[in-house]
């Protein structure tokens, strides 16, 4: 027998890290049907969705045609989520049904791991609802597959590795986990490596008087998260040049992207009225339940003398607390919900975990919150299967459409061949669906432009180069319109539409189809 040093270190289970061989194959299949109920019109027409993650499908077909993020059309995000969409589109096609799929299976491993994390710290009466709150407040009502969700996924893969053993080998594999996750999204990557950083700081604490150990955990976390961020970066370092990875991950954003709260309603949807306060609460109550939880379970990890829990335990809850919480202080920086919500489940989990704590005095608290999980979910699948649909054949498969958006795709496909340029100024929404183009360096024309003008003189000389037919002009990009721009700012690329385009066709949005003219 040896003494463990303090780099190798059994957490242990907690009393009810109970497992059973059944339970998260049962979890992971449930979890898979409710998201397919969400996704699909029964029995398997996939809804057409949107939200942020138009843009990294967009950059997946991009890839497909051969070009490459930050050489041939803008990011300032790592590649790791164009690459996903890429690798699944180059295995299965371009279809609708397959970004569904994508947000489904997303969705299933989060829930896996979600439980997997709360039964090392609470029993599964507990873990079990921590799960399914998780999927019904945050998950579903986001269903939108961008670059945080796949970041923090593998922050909580990091996570989960460490609650059981604090060993060498796997602080490398939590490190390398993390720089994984810088490869989706680079500040949850720097500042979960943070949280980490600090929780082991916070575990030699007693032992002041040695440190050598708490440097040597801290090297291998970091040798790990930097030989794996080394390595998927290496072939975008090799094409596109440091520089320019530099530039665009690290300046770019750093100048533009850190702001205050997106909407005036910190970061919320705008306050609509008390007629759809339900829909507004369900935000407040998320906002309010992060800094509450993380708050209440660091103060009882921080009292040394506390008996409510084990040492092991204490462990392990102060990891997942350090964890959401410095995530949560890192998207203050740029608020808005979906952010919130996409750095939320250790908030969730240490939530139940808080409610396990005062059962004793109230213990109705686990029913309540069964009762609203079920509530929420009655509400998610009646809208799903409830609201109007327009059922549609496009070129990137069968798909259940918005009826407001119908009319715009549809015309569109009547004048468009798949694979064709197309712009779609403002947003990037026809090109997966319609398996169109874009024609242009940027990815879409909004308030960040106005910080690019080389990059608007860019997309100008593309689209002339390119002869592109159809250009799709929205209202909002004129001057007076709902963005926020400088009335100069996208002068030259409506210099450049009213010179050389003529408007053909007026959607009920009031956005505009505007045709090449003709050569005399």
């Amino acid at each position: 027998m040896h003494a463990e040093t303090p780099s190798e270190i059994k957490l242990g289970k907690s009393g009810g890290g109970q497992k059973s061989s059944w339970l998260l194959p049962s979890v992971c299949a449930g979890v898979a049907l409710y998201l397919y109920m969400n996704l699909f019109v029964f029995p398997r027409i996939p809804i057409l969705l949107t939200g942020d993650q138009l843009y990294f499908w967009m950059d997946g077909q991009r890839i497909l045609h051969g070009e490459l993020p930050y050489r041939d059309f803008f990011q300032f995000t790592p590649p790791g989520t164009d690459l996903l969409y890429f690798s699944v589109f180059k295995l299965l096609g371009p279809h609708v049904w397959v970004t569904n799929m994508v947000v489904l299976a997303l969705g299933v491993a989060l829930c896996g791991v979600c439980l997997s994390i709360a039964m090392q710290i609470m029993e599964l009466e507990l873990a079990l609802p921590a799960t399914i709150l998780f999927l019904t407040l945050i998950y579903t009502k986001a269903l939108n597959a961008t670059h945080h969700w796949f970041s923090i996924l593998a922050i909580l893969f990091a996570v989960r590795i460490l609650l059981r053993e604090r060993s060498r080998r796997r602080l490398l594999a939590a490190g390398g986990l993390l720089g994984l996750a810088c490869f989706f999204t680079q500040s949850h990557g720097v500042a979960a490596l943070l949280a980490f950083t600090i929780w082991l700081g916070w575990q030699h604490f007693p032992e002041r008087q040695n440190w050598l150990p708490l440097l040597l955990d801290g090297v291998l976390l970091f040798v790990g998260f930097a030989i794996t961020l080394g390595v998927v970066e290496s072939y975008f370092i090799a094409t596109v040049g440091w520089k320019a990875l530099w530039y665009f991950q690290v300046e770019y954003v750093r100048k533009y992207m850190f702001h205050g709260p997106e909407t005036r309603f910190l970061g919320m949807p705008d306050w609509s009225g008390w007629r759809h306060f339900s829909s507004s609460a369900q935000y407040i109550f998320v906002y309010l339940l992060l800094p509450v939880a993380y708050a209440f379970s660091l103060q009882k990890c921080w009292k040394a003398n506390s008996k409510a829990f084990s040492p092991e335990q204490r462990q392990k809850v102060m990891l997942v607390a350090l964890a959401g919480a410095v995530l949560l202080f890192e998207v203050m920086f740029s608020l808005n919900w979906l952010r919130i919500y996409a750095i939320s489940m250790p908030g969730v989990i240490l939530a139940l975990w808080l409610v396990g704590q005062a059962r004793n005095t109230h213990p109705l608290l686990v029913r309540v919150v069964w009762i609203g999980i079920l509530l929420i979910a009655t509400i998610q699948i009646f809208r799903a299967h409830h609201r109007p649909y327009a059922i549609t054949k496009l070129p990137a498969g069968w798909a259940a459409v918005d009826p407001g958006a119908y009319p715009k795709l549809h015309w569109i496909q009547e004048h468009t061949r798949p694979e064709e340029f197309f712009f779609q100024v403002a947003w990037p929404g026809v090109y997966l669906p319609l398996r169109l183009r874009n024609p242009v360096f940027e990815d879409a024309v909004g308030p960040g432009i106005a910080t690019r003008p080389a990059g608007l003189q860019r997309s100008i000389a593309q689209l002339d180069t390119r002869q592109v037919r159809y250009i799709l002009w929205s209202q909002q990009l004129n001057p007076n319109g709902d963005l926020d721009l400088p009335p100069s700012s996208l002068a030259p690329l409506r210099a450049y539409l009213h010179a050389h385009y003529k408007k053909v066709m007026v959607f009920d949005d009031r956005d505009e189809i505007w045709e090449r003219k003709t050569a005399n």
